[in-house]
């Protein structure tokens, strides 16, 4: 035994250079969601257009927005557990295919039902490659970089918006091909560039070490990552249930959850669909100049995150460093709400601390998950966790949508500054075992 702490502690400090999990995994993984995740921005720049297209309201365009995560959350828990048992591979790869055919048909649709019922197909597909992305982390990362490579992926929720802000802005100013609305080319051309990926990802991506070939891992690296699972397979979880029934029902994971469902949920969500729109009725900038301005936050948000990164992997008490992310997301926002009539560039600059402290505490979040669980339990409850969470997904784009359609518009945004703070809240309640003093 000590042996093997000494092993362990001497390649923990001396990582395996070149080793193909960062130089491949972790990067087709975080493309390849990046390139999934890019609906859930994209609709923020169409809403606009699509309410003269439709006739429709604020109310409206909120629950369209928000129907993805009605079909989101179904497949999360089944197609995670299936991705622990069987190939998380296949599973993002398939549902790749179907979430690049069902973001192109947005586009395509002749009345609000349906986007709505497209929409909700989309999040339906969409919904199980979180998990499975999850799943494969967790196979080809230990635990004590686990963190690093969680952040890495989960930029995915600022990268993703930060490029595509300038592009979507663009198009809907530019783009009338063929005679059709701005809004849908939008949909039609990003759909494709995950269709392709998902090719690439089957060909590259093995689910799990023992299943890489010599050309793409040493005998070094796989030795260390067989090694590693097999010390964390050993030492106690701070959740013990062997039924998912009874680990869902955990007093600890109830908390996660609801924590992730207000803050991650309805706060992320609400300002992932809602920011370019806040930025245009606050402004008097067209679309182009909304995206660019748009992509501020979120390249500050990426900045903080990759610093947040580093920190969760050091930062003994996950408990304390979440509670401290969305208390000063909430406080962020809610001094945005004070300035952005007088000065926007101010409330920009807040809402990129909201970005920062609200998007990292999601990476902080799916750490937790993978830190408590058994490795057969890994994919199932995150996928359960996510979806109690993306709930919000639904909620909070929906209530936004409603109270910006009264006369006070700002009422909205304080909604998820609340939401923020009452998520950190919650999070002071979960007690784990294995988190340090």
């Amino acid at each position: 035994m000590e042996a093997k702490a000494i092993v362990n502690k001497e390649e923990v400090n001396h990582p395996i250079k070149g080793s193909y999990r960062w130089k491949a995994i972790i990067p087709m993984i975080f493309i390849m969601y990046l390139l999934a995740y890019i609906d859930r921005t994209n609709i923020s720049f169409a809403l606009t257009e699509m309410q003269k297209t439709f006739a429709i309201t604020s109310t409206v365009s909120g629950f369209i927005a928000g129907i993805f995560f009605c079909g989101y959350i179904l497949l999360m828990a089944p197609m995670g557990h299936l991705a622990s048992r069987k190939s998380a591979r296949m599973i993002v790869v398939i549902l790749g295919l179907l979430t690049g055919v069902f973001s192109s048909v947005q586009g395509m649709v002749n009345s609000v039902e349906m986007l709505v019922f497209v929409r909700f197909l989309l999040g339906l597909v969409e919904g199980g490659i979180y998990p499975a992305m999850g799943v494969l982390i967790a196979n080809w990362f230990p635990k004590h970089e686990r963190g690093r490579a969680t952040s890495i992926f989960y930029l995915y929720v600022t990268v993703a918006p930060l490029i595509m802000s300038p592009i979507s802005g663009y198009i809907v100013s530019n783009v009338h091909w063929f005679g059709l609305d701005s809004w849908r080319w939008v949909f039609i051309t990003q759909g494709m560039p995950v269709l392709l990926f998902s090719l690439l990802f089957f060909y590259l991506i093995p689910d799990h070490p023992l299943k890489a070939s010599k050309k793409r891992i040493s005998d070094q690296e796989r030795a260390y990552l067989l090694e590693q699972q097999a010390i964390e397979a050993s030492e106690p979880k701070a959740i013990q249930e062997k039924s998912y029934w009874k680990a869902a029902l955990n007093r600890n994971f109830i908390f996660v959850s609801l924590a992730y469902f207000m803050a991650g949920g309805i706060g992320n969500y609400g300002i992932i669909i809602w920011l370019p729109v806040i930025i245009k009725e606050f402004s008097t900038f067209g679309y182009t100049a909304v995206g660019f301005i748009s992509a501020i936050p979120w390249l500050i948000g990426t900045i903080g995150m990759i610093s947040i990164g580093v920190i969760n992997d050091k930062f003994g008490n996950k408990r304390v460093l979440l509670f401290l992310l969305n208390v000063i997301a909430g406080i962020s926002l809610l001094s945005a709400i004070l300035v952005l009539e007088s000065n926007l560039w101010a409330a920009i600059f807040l809402i990129s601390i909201t970005i920062v402290g609200g998007m990292s505490s999601s990476a902080v979040f799916m750490t937790l998950i993978a830190d408590v669980f058994p490795a057969n339990m890994i994919g199932g409850m995150t996928g359960l966790w996510n979806a109690i969470g993306n709930v919000g997904g639904f909620v909070g784009p929906f209530v936004v949508g409603a109270l910006m359609a009264g006369d006070n518009k700002l009422v909205g945004v304080g909604f998820l500054s609340v939401c923020y703070i009452i998520g950190s809240v919650i999070v002071l309640f979960v007690k784990l075992r294995r988190e340090k003093a």
